[in-house]
């Protein structure tokens, strides 16, 4: 099998050397981290050595493995290096050095991309959770009390439109249903309220990853936090799912803070348990919880199972929780 070094290059500012690969070469125009072809004799850390020097003049100071792994049929080595130099490049269009955070904006190769994200959220230890959909999966309850609701009037809507609506917040499903059908936003959210007591009786399952992505963070010492438009009631709902140990604080309802996108909730999970949005993450199912993430500073994160939104509402963009495991549980020199 090819094997290939590729290095972590840090300078003085702790900021990481990215280069993009030229038109004409495999996976042109992508940003990868520098490095190349191991050679027969070669250690991966002589590899880089050398091939830092002939690609991009540039001395290094190799500091370690960081990991390995297997893309596209090939081995990759990254190595972690520190240079007090500037590159001059050769092959590649441009090079450039970049903060961690900054990384989630480029577009790398398969191979570099885990390394990317796993060096992004690095200082993460502090973990904001969306409730409805992102941690219990309250949205199947939710359609069949708003369905219901709107039955109570006459208004026959189906399980996929309500959904949609939804998806943007509740407050906006019942403007919607109640413009379109003479019936007040307020009238319908009550009928609501009332038909959803009735499904949440009945207890709400995770959302699928969810039990073992909070197991997997608080092995390497995360803490985790709610901020939800719900009221307290949340801290029931996951009582009975056998989650609520995993959570330090909330902030709900009952605070009286502004709804997202605004960051208040946010920033007031920041205030009460003393941390700062350098070292936290927003994570939820809608674009307005990933944009009070990004208002409050934070690194933003947005679930999307079903591929309702844009790559540009969040910094990542996930399927599925599980996809999170791979960076964000990864030690510094562990196998990818």
């Amino acid at each position: 099998m090819l094997e290939v070094s590729a290095g972590v290059i840090f300078d003085a500012a702790g900021r990481i050397l990215i280069c993009r690969r030229g038109e004409g070469r495999r996976n042109a125009h992508l940003w990868e981290f520098p490095g190349g072809k191991i050679e027969a004799g070669e250690s991966p850390e002589e590899c880089l050595v050398r091939e830092l020097q002939e690609e991009l003049s540039l001395p290094v100071e190799v500091r370690g493995v960081r990991c390995t792994g297997e893309a596209q049929g090939i081995r990759f080595h990254f190595i972690d290096a520190f240079t007090g130099a500037l590159p001059v490049p050769a092959e590649h269009e441009a090079v450039r050095f970049v903060t961690r955070p900054e990384l989630l904006q480029y577009d790398f190769c398969p191979a570099d991309l885990p390394v990317a994200r796993q060096l992004a959220f690095s200082g993460v230890q502090h973990f904001v959770w969306d409730f409805d959909g992102t941690l219990l999966d309250t949205y199947p309850a939710m359609v069949r009390a708003f369905v219901a609701a709107a039955g109570d009037f006459g208004i026959a809507v189906s399980p996929e439109h309500t959904l949609s609506l939804m998806k943007n917040c509740l407050t906006h499903c019942c403007e919607v249903v109640g413009a379109e059908n003479g019936v007040s936003a307020q009238t319908l959210e009550a009928a609501f309220r009332r038909h959803e007591q009735g499904e949440l009786a009945l207890g709400l399952p995770p959302v699928a990853d969810v039990p073992e992505v909070l197991e997997a963070l608080a092995r390497r010492g995360s803490r985790h936090y709610v901020a939800t438009h719900r009221d307290l009631q949340c801290r029931e709902l996951l009582d009975r799912a056998g989650l609520l140990d995993r959570f330090s604080g909330f902030a709900t309802r009952e605070d009286g803070l502004p709804r997202k996108p605004a960051p208040d909730m946010l920033l007031h999970l920041m205030d009460r348990f003393g941390f700062g949005p350098e070292a936290a993450v927003m994570i939820g199912d809608r674009p307005l919880d990933t944009q009070a993430g990004r208002r409050a500073g934070m690194l933003s994160i947005l679930l999307d199972p079903e591929n309702r939104f844009s790559d540009q509402d969040a910094d990542v963009r996930v399927s599925r929780l599980c996809e999170l495991l791979a960076w964000l549980t990864v030690d510094e020199c562990a196998v990818l």
